[in-house]
């Protein structure tokens, strides 16, 4: 039996009931003590989302566990019901958590405990619904003393309001009101289950929002990255907005961050993150800002309208970080830990909680450790890029969640190095066999009927390139015939000239030869190229209409520069070299 010597309860009542209980308990038993009941009332229980506890000075937790079934506890009224000659006293049904302690408490030996506890919804709007303009009021049902089984020697429960109007306050004799806080006790001597129920009506601007969806995505990437995006939606649960919404009102407002709506609020990111983004349906919301801190980063989110009673929204926030600050190896045995939520906004109540953690591909041996009791559901498969059979997902759910719960989990799994190069390989070997087939596509024929109009126009394109050749050489010749006029020039030498006009003349008579043999056999694959190949015989006409005239102007010349016949003639082998590269086009 561990009796209590002394208690204190605080309770904050600012938004989420947070109640913190310092105990020193007294073994008066026979025998020695290692665990500690906590009793918490079944509508305290339905509330519930956290319960921690300490021993004295030590920061770490102890175990505390829920005890299967309820037994009866308080009692919840003065009052009798008569049953023939029996009067019995109606009584309330209680929850029992057991604490373990540290060490075993010896006869007469004493312990100090520290107890949180934290509620969520247990405060009721009252009124209901109010207008823009209206303050909101909220409705606490507690009880004034410390729950326990045991009989408590002091005890004082001190509640904490805000700076807000007070409407009523339930008087359990000795209570005070003194500020921002309502004191009940102290009382001595009290029996155990002993219940003295409570009511504070009071003024509560903070916005009562709730958090019903957060979908949390973890993408893991073995090449440095850790990608986290999480899908948010909120919901003013706080007493409803009456009648119309003013935004003239809402600016003008002298209240400013007082109103009971939500006008922003502070996401705290790790301090490695990078790459942040914040948007909702309607794509990126530029109102938010950043602001680095020496171990976090804080993103103040500025909804695009004040969420007031009643109303909600929705957002998809987004970050990166380096993979080494939360992946850790020893061979091919890895270790992840990171945060099961990250810190949505002060007093954040997450009604459904579900975190996906997205693995590489081909791992094995998964094993997961969390913080507290979470719900894992069967795992899913995600294909991804480059992806053959999916990535694994691990699927963690919660309901009903407080800041208290920003904990880590550690994920151990087993990836072999050989997997992370098996998708780049696999890249390089589908675009190597696509270009391979595209190489083999246009470099053979793969038609099985042969195609007679392809097969003349392939013959056709074979022809004219031997009349281009051909032509090439004729035009060859006039330069080489203007070659000769201009050594002459500077050596006049007649029988020079003379010799280049015969090479030319006969070069000349070669190529025409060739050419008619060359067009001869156009005409049985086309008439029409056949005819307009016959110009290659004549385009050069107008030029060996002028050679000898040409030639006789330059003997008579004593010019070594270029005279007008020069210019003229030479005009005349650039305009005939054109006539031909445009006849062999239209070929």
């Amino acid at each position: 039996m561990l009796p209590g010597v002394h208690k204190t309860k605080l309770v904050d009542l600012l938004q989420i009931v947070k109640v913190t209980s310092q105990l020193t308990l007294l073994n008066t038993g026979t025998s020695e003590a290692n665990s500690v009941e906590v009793l918490l009332s079944s509508e305290e229980n339905d509330h519930l989302s956290y319960i921690s506890a300490q021993e004295g000075n030590n920061k770490g937790k102890l175990k505390v566990s829920k005890q299967p079934g309820v037994k009866q506890g308080f009692v919840v009224c003065s009052f009798y019901v008569f049953h023939g000659l029996d009067m019995l006293r109606l009584h309330t049904t209680v929850q029992t958590y057991k604490v373990e302690l540290l060490k075993r408490v010896p006869k007469d030996g004493e312990v100090k405990l520290k107890v949180d506890y934290r509620l969520i919804e247990l405060l009721k709007p009252l009124p209901e619904k109010i207008t823009q303009k209206e303050n909101q009021f909220v409705l606490y049902h507690g009880n004034a003393h410390y729950a326990a089984p045991y009989p408590v020697a002091q005890e004082k429960t001190t509640v904490k309001l805000g700076s807000g109007k007070t409407v009523t306050v339930t008087q359990v004799a000795p209570t005070t009101q003194e500020n921002e806080r309502v004191v009940y006790g102290p009382y001595k001597d009290q029996p155990p289950f002993n219940k003295k129920p409570i009511k504070i009506h009071y003024e509560n601007n903070a916005p009562f929002v709730v958090a019903t969806v957060v979908e949390r995505t973890i993408e893991v990437s073995h090449w440095g990255n850790i990608a986290v995006e999480e899908y948010i939606e909120l919901v003013h649960k706080g007493a409803e907005l009456k009648g119309p919404f003013s935004r003239i009102d809402h600016q003008m407002d002298r209240r400013g961050r007082r109103q009971p709506a939500l006008l922003q609020f502070t996401t705290v990111l790790p301090a490695s993150a990078k790459d942040i983004y914040y948007r909702d349906e309607i794509g990126n919301i530029s109102t938010s800002a950043v602001r680095l801190r020496a171990d976090s980063i804080d993103v103040d989110i500025k909804p695009r309208f004040p969420l007031f009673g009643g109303w909600r929204t929705s957002y998809i926030i987004g970050y990166n970080v380096p993979s080494f600050e939360y992946l850790y190896n020893k061979g091919n045995e890895y270790a992840l830990k990171m945060r099961v939520l990250d810190h949505v906004f002060d007093n954040a109540v997450v009604e459904k909680l579900t975190t996906k953690i997205i693995l590489p591909e081909m791992v094995k041996k998964v094993r997961l450790t969390t913080p507290y009791t979470m719900d894992r559901r069967p795992d899913e498969v995600r294909a991804t890029y480059l992806d053959t059979f999916g990535r694994t997902v691990i699927v963690l759910q919660k309901e009903n969640l407080v800041p208290e719960h920003i904990q880590s989990f550690t994920l151990f799994y087993e990836f072999e190095f050989s997997q992370m190069i098996r998708e780049p390989l696999l890249a390089t070997a589908f675009f190597f066999a696509l270009f391979t087939v595209v190489i083999i596509y246009v470099r053979f024929d793969f038609t099985i009927v042969a195609d007679p109009a392809r097969e003349a126009r392939e013959r056709i394109q074979g022809k004219v390139s031997s009349l281009a050749q051909l032509v090439d050489k004729k035009n060859r010749t006039f330069s080489q015939f203007l070659s000769a006029v201009s050594q002459y020039k500077s050596s006049r030498d007649v029988t020079a000239l003379q010799d280049g006009k015969k090479k030319l003349e006969a070069d000349r008579a070669d190529v025409n030869g060739k050419l008619t043999t060359a067009i001869a056999s156009l005409k049985e694959d086309s008439q029409d190229s056949y005819d307009k190949a016959q110009e290659l015989l004549r385009y050069e006409k107008t030029i060996m209409d002028s050679l000898d005239g040409y030639i006789t102007s330059v003997q008579k010349s004593q010019q070594k520069s270029a005279s007008t016949e020069d210019t003229q003639f030479t005009q005349k082998v650039n305009d005939a070299r054109t006539r031909s590269e445009s006849l062999l086009a239209s070929l």
